[in-house]
């Protein structure tokens, strides 16, 4: 009699585990994945205005900023535009530095994450450096 009732429990047990299991599976596959990382880049071209169709598919009159960027395992120099109408408040110059956020998978998509205020300087700090 005891060894059918631990065997029962011990099968509620294992069945317990199973489920748990699936239930934290299937969590793990609805949180998004890490494979978008953001890197600084560079605007090397600006051209505009220009007549044609925003990524929306809207006519309008547009200005296009292409950005230069590496990733952060130095592939690159890949590309990124994008189109802004002339009438926005965003606007780029040749030179100016630019956070990309792009998709570490390998049809590399890309998109303009912002601008940079600042610049880190590389290597030591200058207090570093005067000591």
């Amino acid at each position: 009699m005891t060894i059918v009732v631990l065997g029962g429990f011990g099968l509620v047990l294992v069945v317990a585990a199973f489920i748990v299991t699936e239930v934290l599976a299937g969590i793990r596959r609805n949180e998004p994945s890490s494979a978008e990382e953001k890197t600084a880049g560079r605007v090397i071209r600006v051209r505009g205005p220009v007549r044609g169709q925003l990524e929306s598919g809207a006519p309008a009159v547009y200005t296009e900023v292409i950005v230069e960027y590496y990733t952060r395992r130095g592939e690159g120099p890949y590309e990124v535009g994008r189109k802004f109408p002339v009438g926005s408040r965003i606007t780029y110059a040749k030179g100016d530095r630019v956070i990309v956020s792009y998709d570490v998978r390998t049809p590399r998509r890309a998109r303009l994450a912002g601008r940079v205020s600042h610049w880190p300087a590389l290597g030591l700090p200058s207090a570093a450096r005067a000591a």
